[in-house]
């Protein structure tokens, strides 16, 4: 009996020992594994951190890099629409300029449309009393070279051609003739040019002596329609020529008798009336 205790006792002596061994070797490691695997927790909750914060940067950078392309994209488009802004408004000054341009020929137009009518009169009476070309007024015919394709004269080569037609240079001796011719010449101001080169050679010089105004047939001048300051004999101006002017009281002006401008010619109609 006694060995059987004493064999019984030594094998359980021997059991309880490993499970003591297994017990105190399972008490010796959970703390080591514990603190492991809470390390191990730690390192993959850090990489998630550090994957969501690449992650949102990466968003950062993408919505950063769209925002720039929009601003630049509408810097391009506003550069754009000031542009053609500035287009536009240079292209409505040019209608507006050419607007006018076309109102102010249109009124010239209407202008001339007017003085034709007015001398249809006096281009029927000039079909009775004067040849192609010349106007009847004031009971005498009249040639106004205010086509430009001929070209300006000196004094004499304008008596020249006046003498040629039958005629000559234009004596506007009376009020009536004078306003008569200039309200001619105004209206055909526009075609004239250069004001210094508008003026028409008419018959009246002070060639014999200086100061002295004689017409064509040597009578004296009396009644004048000189220019403020006129004649003033500046350059050896011998030749009178009337020019357009607002105030046909102040149209006439000395000049060089070897200058080129235009002319009157004058001529007595064919039948009196």
């Amino acid at each position: 009996m006694e060995d059987r205790e004493n064999s019984g006792g030594s094998f359980g002596g021997r059991f309880n020992k490993l499970i003591s061994e297994d017990e105190f070797s399972a008490d010796e490691t959970s703390p080591d594994s514990n603190q492991e695997t809470q390390q191990d927790y730690k390192l993959t909750d850090g990489l998630y951190l550090v994957t969501d914060i690449n992650s949102e940067l990466a968003k950062l950078h993408a919505s950063y890099n769209t925002a720039i392309q929009r601003r630049d994209e509408a810097k391009k488009e506003l550069a754009n629409t000031i542009n053609e802004q500035q287009f536009r408004e240079w292209e409505m000054e040019h209608l507006a300029s050419t607007r006018k341009s076309y109102e102010k020929k249109a009124d010239n137009i209407q202008v001339e449309i007017a003085t034709l009518k007015s001398h249809l009169p006096m281009i029927r009476e000039g079909c009775r009393h004067c040849s192609a070309g010349w106007t009847f007024m004031n009971s005498a015919c009249y040639y106004f070279p205010f086509s430009s394709v001929l070209v300006r004269r000196s004094w004499q080569d304008a008596r020249d051609f006046c003498k040629k037609q039958g005629g000559d240079l234009a004596v506007t001796d009376s009020r009536e003739k004078h306003l008569a011719v200039s309200e001619l010449i105004n209206k055909y101001n526009t075609l004239a040019g250069h004001m210094a080169l508008s003026g028409f050679w008419i018959g009246l010089r002070d060639v014999d002596e200086e100061g002295t105004w004689k017409w064509l047939d040597g009578t004296r001048l009396t009644d004048s329609f000189w220019k403020t300051g006129e004649p003033n004999n500046q350059g050896n101006e011998d030749c009178a020529a009337t020019y357009p002017s607002s105030n046909p009281f102040f149209a006439w002006n000395d000049a060089p008798c070897n200058y080129q401008l235009k002319w009157i010619c004058e001529m007595a109609p064919k039948f009196a009336s």
